[in-house]
């Protein structure tokens, strides 16, 4: 891949200088606002509008948007969940470039500008993903996500294993041309919008990645346990995924369309749901995760901690919960203390 010139001289030299539309979807995280909005205005690119679209709160994230004055652009709707919330802030955008931040994190100083000169210097691609550090409620990093991603044309992969390797919802970026093709986003309440943008806008174009850690991803108690423990939840993921996949396949007019038994994990969560897998179906599953790693281009570590994971759904799915909840580190040592993991109850309290 080019690589491209990231660092803040670069700024006077851009060719063109393009307004960049940031969307925060917020609801009920007033208490985390603040350093989310701040932290686009802290960007070292300054051309940019921040729309803050409020999915009804019934906390004190009015009065903490209201404080912002005209510096922002604020919608408060009826609760109706992500994807309509963004779909609004999208409607009210004017930029060509787009960026979504969820309220309850935060972007490094340097997000836009490395965006921005991604999109200028590729511009074929229509989507752009970056790395990111997480922390805790109290913003002390305990993590970070994958360290590289894929890039270029992924549409084959997405046909034949039914995913690649991106981030979530706050670090991602498009191009508004590619994203007003896939509009609107899907409205169902107890989906985000990233499966459905990470599947969909690959076949308009190639996606692009920027090796660095440009976001602060917060695990707190609601994204780390209320979802933890909906088996329905990860299944209707997958589910949905597999069905934005293939409609995107077929307005592309490309006749392929994925097969959502070659995902391991979907076969992985489905073990789960019924209490184990035949023993040849729970082989096949740990075979698929080998094959797909490799396809998709995982990271040793990454590629171990996906194997360890669907290994324990599929063969021990009585401990799946436990793994889900505190991740392979967490799980380890849960399992040898008999503790749960320190930074997983402080995000409770």
């Amino acid at each position: 891949m080019e690589k491209l010139p990231l660092t803040t001289t670069t700024l006077s030299k851009l060719p063109t200088s393009p307004l960049v539309s940031v969307i925060i979807d917020n609801y009920n995280y007033g208490h985390f606002l603040r350093e989310a909005i701040d932290s686009v205005f802290k960007q070292t690119y300054q051309n940019f509008e921040l729309i803050v679209a409020d999915d009804g709160s019934t906390d004190n994230s009015k009065e903490v948007i209201e404080s912002y004055g005209n510096r922002l652009i604020s919608i408060f709707q009826s609760n109706a969940g992500m994807g309509a919330a963004l779909n609004t802030g999208i409607a009210r955008s004017k930029g060509e470039i787009i960026c979504f931040l969820d309220a309850d994190d935060y972007f490094h100083p340097e997000k836009l500008e490395n965006v921005v000169t991604g999109f200028i210097y590729h511009p074929q691609w229509v989507q752009i993903v970056h790395g990111k550090i997480i922390v805790n409620r109290e913003g002390v990093p305990i993590g970070s996500g994958p360290k590289t991603f894929s890039h270029g044309d992924v549409r084959k992969l997405l046909l034949e294993w039914g995913q690649y390797i991106w981030e979530t919802t706050s670090a991602l970026s498009y191009r508004r041309q590619a994203l007003e093709k896939v509009l609107p986003i899907p409205t169902k309440k107890s989906m985000g919008a990233d499966p459905y943008l990470t599947a969909a806008v690959p076949f308009l174009g190639e996606v692009g990645c920027i090796n660095k850690p440009l976001m602060f991803y917060r695990q707190h108690g609601n994204n780390m346990q209320s979802r933890s423990v909906n088996l329905s939840y990860w299944m209707e993921v997958q589910e949905e995924t597999a069905k934005f996949i293939n409609e995107a396949a077929a307005k592309a007019g490309i006749n392929k369309r994925f097969n959502i038994k070659r995902s391991a994990d979907y076969l992985s969560f489905l073990s789960l749901r019924q209490g184990g897998l035949p023993w040849m179906e729970a082989l096949h599953t740990i075979w698929l995760s080998l094959q797909e790693s490799i396809a998709i281009g995982r990271s040793f570590n990454e590629s171990l901690n996906k194997l360890i994971q669907r290994s324990i759904f599929a063969f021990f799915p009585n401990e799946g919960q436990s793994y889900i909840r505190f991740g392979r580190r967490g799980y380890l040592r849960y399992k040898l203390t008999g503790k749960e993991p320190q930074e997983f109850k402080l995000s409770n309290n």
